[in-house]
């Protein structure tokens, strides 16, 4: 199967898990519908100067892969800054959260797994 960008429906989410500012998501829904563990498979925008609160994972996991641009993480409350190519791993029963603290859109492949 083959899945293109350009048939994907992207959508805006204004303050993403109440955080702040937007981010535009890129669900690439079909990689859910093969009956495994992945729930969502997503590139995601987040906009400059925008939030995605922090949240805990209760029943599931996730995953971030930034792609482009510099992002401010919170991994179970501590703080760091990831670029191109590094991964944030959210476990199960623990919170995360990424910020955009610059003036470029940051984009990052977000995947939550059961």
């Amino acid at each position: 199967m083959i899945v293109r960008l350009s048939e994907i429906e992207p959508k805006e989410v204004v303050k993403p898990r109440d955080g702040r500012g937007s981010l535009i998501n890129f669900g690439y829904e079909a990689a859910t519908k093969f009956g495994g563990k992945i729930k969502m498979f997503s590139v995601v925008e987040l906009k400059p100067d925008s939030k995605v609160g922090y949240h805990v994972h209760e029943n599931d996991m996730e995953i971030y892969l930034i792609l482009d641009g510099k992002a401010v993480v919170s991994d179970n409350g501590n703080e760091d800054l990831l670029g191109p190519g590094d991964m944030l791993i959210t476990p199960k029963g623990e919170g995360h959260a990424i910020e955009n603290k610059t003036n470029e859109p940051i984009t990052f492949l977000a995947v939550i797994i059961e």
